[in-house]
């Protein structure tokens, strides 16, 4: 914090001018230029005493040269009678203490002590109340926080945007959600009139509602991030999510289309995402697109369960070849009986089946629960091969599982006719 107090310390300090205009606080209205001037001439044109003012300029001639113990020792052994030199040598004491590691309850003891006199200049003061707001706020006194920075902007007529910032980031440390709204809308719009749009208060906006669970108000919150801050890739993302938070699914998508074309989409988490909202939209083909391009690519993992994934979403869009590759692929990693039979079913939706006769035979080998099913499957593939006695063999031994007992039943029946009009004996 030491920094904060360079200027206020290093000022001539055995007497005290009167703040001329040049002066004035920045982001104060012109239009109260004559209110300022009052409060000037009524808080200004008494001066320090002459043998404290030797002691503080001494003080101060050691910290110049960085001996900050040694100048803060002559302003404490410092007994001022007169409330003026007192509050201004409390001042002191309290910024030097400010700069010091571990010391911003005693910076704030004498900073108090210095504002209770109410006899400060009107800039003095009202940089002291400021200080005072942020060493509070240091020091995690959040409701001391509030009390200085809005005594602060009350005295001084400012428009600071920080410090209506820095008291609605009080008001959420202390879980007070509902009140960060206020301060952070004028700091929202003290920035912008000031000097430029800060994110700092939106994100408190939506964050004030998020916790309250008002994901309509803060998915807004969002919406004017992304208006505000349109280079920022962040809040497109956010945005994004938001939308899908509130069923919105439609604009979730878009939004990380626009995300996606800009090139804000960077993280594995994104395209799992933009994947996602393609499936949830009805659009299972570019949602595997976007899983083949990236696992390609090593952005996303590619695992059994990632590639199970993009498998059943090319059958989701009734790119069988794709799904059967991808099942397979899934399968090999892990020997896995299930996955080797949906890869034999994309296999045969694709017309493919002698691929599907060998992931059949796989799955059997991996041992499946349902083995009935997996031979109902063999028996079909072979049927269509032509291969009566595999066929007429693979649904009999469907037939000794009670699940798939009727249906190979039927089968069987169905294979022997066919057989006996190709001339084949079973």
């Amino acid at each position: 914090m030491k920094h904060l107090f360079n200027n206020l310390l290093k000022t001539t300090l055995v007497c005290v001018l009167a703040l001329s205009s040049s002066q004035l606080l920045a982001k104060v209205p012109p239009e109260k230029a004559d209110e300022i001037k009052k409060l000037e001439k009524a808080r200004g044109g008494k001066v320090m005493g002459q043998r404290v003012g030797k002691k503080v300029i001494n003080a101060f001639d050691l910290y110049n040269e960085d001996k900050v113990n040694e100048a803060l020792e002559i302003l404490l052994e410092i007994e001022a009678k007169d409330k003026f030199d007192k509050a201004n040598v409390d001042r002191y004491i309290g910024g030097m203490y400010a700069g010091m590691d571990g010391k911003g309850e005693e910076a704030i003891k004498y900073m108090k002590r210095a504002i209770e006199a109410d006899v400060l200049p009107f800039r003095d003061h009202g940089e002291t109340l400021r200080n005072l707001g942020a060493l509070s706020m240091q020091e995690k006194r959040y409701e001391d926080s509030i009390k200085y920075n809005r005594e602060y902007l009350r005295f001084s007529l400012d428009e600071e945007p920080k410090v209506y910032l820095s008291i609605a980031n009080a008001y959420y440390e202390l879980g007070q959600f509902d009140k960060v709204i206020e301060p952070a809308e004028k700091a929202k719009k003290f920035f912008a009139k000031w000097d430029k749009p800060n994110q700092n208060p939106y994100i408190l906006i939506m964050a004030s509602y998020y916790e309250r669970k008002m994901n309509v108000e803060a998915t807004k919150a969002v919406e004017d991030l992304v208006k505000t801050f349109p280079t920022e890739a962040k809040w497109w993302v956010q945005l994004g999510g938001f939308y899908a938070l509130i069923e919105q699914n439609d604009k979730a998508l878009s939004t990380y289309r626009m995300a996606y074309n800009q090139g804000y989409l960077t993280k594995d988490i994104h395209m799992k995402r933009l994947a996602q909202f393609y499936s949830t939209a009805g659009i299972p083909y570019k949602s595997a697109v976007i899983q083949e391009k990236y696992m390609k690519s090593g952005l996303l993992k590619k695992d059994d369960r990632a590639l199970a994934t993009m498998a059943q979403t090319f059958q989701n869009a009734k790119e069988f070849e794709k799904a059967a590759q991808y099942f397979g692929e899934a399968a090999a990693m892990i020997n896995d009986p299930d996955l080797y039979r949906k890869q034999a079913i994309a296999s045969m939706a694709a017309e493919n089946y002698k691929e599907a006769v060998k992931a059949f035979e796989k799955a059997l080998d991996a041992k499946p629960n349902r083995e009935g099913q997996v031979y109902l499957g063999l028996g079909e593939a072979h049927f269509y091969l032509e291969n009566w006695k595999e066929s007429y063999v693979a649904f009999n031994k469907a037939k000794e599982s009670k699940s798939s007992a009727r249906t190979a039943k039927g089968w069987l029946g169905f294979v022997k006719d066919t057989a006996q009009r190709k001339g084949v004996a079973l």
